[in-house]
């Protein structure tokens, strides 16, 4: 285990800064329209997936209140 001292740490955490703000430079982000159409398929894949639950959720019902009745 190696000696830690407070300037060896203050060295360590601004290399480790300098390298996140390298990384995030060489970041792409997406653009305005990339964004509205993930956002737009998201949408759509949420409002499927919220019905389908909807509707195996009335046959769960429907069949438990045919088992129990």
């Amino acid at each position: 285990m190696g000696k830690l001292s407070v300037s060896n740490s203050v060295r360590r955490g601004r290399e480790f800064y300098q390298e996140v703000v390298a990384e995030i430079r060489k970041t792409s982000f997406p653009s305005r329209k990339e964004t509205m159409g993930a956002t737009g398929v998201v949408f759509v894949l949420v409002i499927m997936v919220s019905i389908y639950l909807a509707i195996i959720d009335m046959l769960l019902s429907r069949g438990m209140a045919l088992i129990l009745s």
